[in-house]
């Protein structure tokens, strides 16, 4: 891992995966370059708030289903069945 990343591998590690998956030390280098470049810095601190959101409105949706909440979606226990039956079928029809 470098210690300072140029603007290439800055762009290449955010649009590969979430920064968040860099080792601390990577994290660092990536955080200090957008802080301090001109050139790459605005358009790659609002990729990495992308991913912060991304992040955090997946962890919530997690929550909600783990949590029963009221406002988590629901499937309808008729259509749910309709589709448990359609997989039922379409399993009987690739194992023939």
């Amino acid at each position: 891992m470098p210690l300072f990343f140029t603007c290439k591998q800055v762009s290449n590690h955010l649009s590969k995966e979430d920064y968040e998956k860099l080792s601390p030390m990577g994290k660092l280098s990536l955080k200090f370059h957008v802080l301090i470049c001109p050139v790459c810095g605005a358009y790659n601190r609002q990729v990495m708030k992308f991913q912060d959101m991304a992040r955090k409105f997946r962890t919530r949706q997690e929550e909600m289903l783990e949590a029963e909440s009221p406002d988590a979606p629901r499937l309808e226990a008729e259509k749910r069945e309709k589709i448990k039956a359609a997989l039922r079928a379409a399993a009987e029809n690739s194992d023939a």
